[in-house]
Order: structure tokens, then sequence, then C-alpha cells
């Protein structure tokens, strides 16, 4: 893995690892076939190096990543700090029972921090039985910083 430019706050390992762990979503970008970009809200993972999103086979952004092997993530916290990050960086999906696998694991992470109060081994295991899960990797290249 090739390193990761880091600007702002966040080239401090711990004051990024802590924004990280924040029950903040992020907004995962990819691009259309036409060039339009395409915005939604998503959970995500961070596991020190990567990003980890996961979501069902059949949604858009998981046919863009797999044209474009791209993605962007914004991630922001309390309006009232106007603190975030950018990251963009190479995408691609994690499929077939690999990916049924780690949509359990890392969903069991996002429960603990999104919804602390629930079982996570229960609720990532319910929420697989939905669809197709898969999850989408955003390898950082650039993660830029705002706010403090």
């Amino acid at each position: 893995m090739a390193a990761i430019k880091v600007g702002g706050w966040a080239a401090d390992p711990n004051a990024l690892t802590g924004f990280l762990d924040e029950p903040n979503l992020c907004r995962i970008g990819t691009i259309e076939k036409n060039g339009d970009a395409h915005v939604v809200p998503a959970w995500f993972h961070w596991d020190g190096e990567r990003f980890s999103i996961g979501t069902d086979a059949t949604d858009h952004k998981v046919a863009n990543i797999r044209r474009t092997g791209r993605a962007a993530l914004e991630i922001d916290g309390d309006l009232r700090r106007k603190r975030g990050i950018l990251v963009r960086g190479s995408a691609w999906i994690v499929d077939g029972d690999d990916g049924r696998a780690e949509y359990i694991r890392i969903s069991q992470a996002q429960i603990r921090r999104y919804l602390p109060d629930r079982p996570p081994i229960e609720m990532a295991n319910k929420m697989a039985e939905k669809g197709t899960p898969i999850v989408i990797i955003v390898d950082p290249e650039r993660i830029l910083s705002w706010g403090r």
C-alpha cells in the first residue's frame, strides 16, 4: 500500500482515529456513466488503513465502483464544530462468501458505534439476511481535513 497523503489535523493518527471512532455518517461519492456525481450516506468502518462500507450488491454505487475503481468519502462531525475529512482513493468490491463474511464482521463494529444498545452479532446477522451483502473497500490515497 502506498503512503497516504494526509493534510491538516488528520495528519495526527490519534486525532484521526478518535474522530473516526465517533458515530458520524459518511457520504460515499462515485461517478455515473454520464459523468455525474452519485453521493449517498452510509455507515463506515476504518481499520487504520482502509475504509469499508457494507451495502447490497444491487446498489448503484457498486456498479459505479466496478466500472471506475474509484470513490470518495466525506465524513464530518457536529455542525457546530465544523470538522471533517475528505478521502479520495481506489475502491473495489468484496463479494460472494467473503463479502458476506466481511459484511457481518464490519457490521458488528458499526452497530457497536452507531447503535450501542443493540446486540451486535444478532443485528449484523439479521442485516446480512437482506439482499446480497457485499463490502466496498476504499483505499485512501489522500485524506484532507478541515476544522479542529
